[in-house]
């Protein structure tokens, strides 16, 4: 009975001793999830063109392209037709006489609720209105002189603005969706 006794005596002294001592806190890194930048594409306004404008838009603040291309989508439920118009090395997307997408190529354009962004600007205006698609940014190291690609999210869908960079410099912006098909 006395060894009975003095093992609980030892078992509750023990318990004691070892519950005044305070667990260290766990450290909780809070990962942030890595998103990109949002745009409103309905906000988005090329020279004076608005996506998501009639066609007659961009003939009237643009003129008349140097050619245009018409192709038949394969899905017809999706959308009737889809016009490339072609303003020299600039092109607009027009479906169902709809403006819907854009490559600008030349700095002969500029997306105005941008800050007047067009291609030749450097990588820090991107960088700085762009930090998390800047820090999600695609860099193509099989050319000589790499190509980063900024990707800006439209909401939450899979479209995207792409800004081509090379040399600190725009190169190319384009409206694309996820699976790399013009928008």
């Amino acid at each position: 009975m006395k060894l009975f006794s003095t093992l609980s005596l030892l078992s509750l002294l023990f318990v004691i001793a070892f519950s005044s001592f305070k667990p260290q806190q766990k450290h909780h890194i809070k990962h942030e999830i890595d998103e990109y930048d949002t745009l409103n594409y309905h906000s988005m306004v090329v020279s004076g063109v608005k996506l998501g404008s009639n066609y007659g838009t961009i003939l009237e603040k643009l003129g008349s392209p140097d050619s245009v291309e018409k192709e038949e989508t394969p899905d017809a439920n999706l959308s009737n037709q889809l016009e490339v118009y072609y303003y020299g090395k600039d092109v607009f997307l027009i479906m169902d006489e709809t403006v819907s997408g854009f490559e600008l190529n030349t700095d002969r354009y500029k997306i105005e609720n941008l800050g007047d962004l067009k291609v030749g600007d450097s990588m820090a205006k991107v960088k700085k209105r762009f930090p998390n698609s800047y820090k999600l940014r695609d860099i193509d190291n099989s050319v000589e002189d790499w190509i980063t690609t900024v990707s800006v999210q439209f909401g939450t869908s899979d479209s995207f603005l792409e800004i081509s960079l090379q040399n600190d410099k725009i190169i190319k912006l384009e409206t694309v969706t996820d699976d790399g098909t013009e928008e």
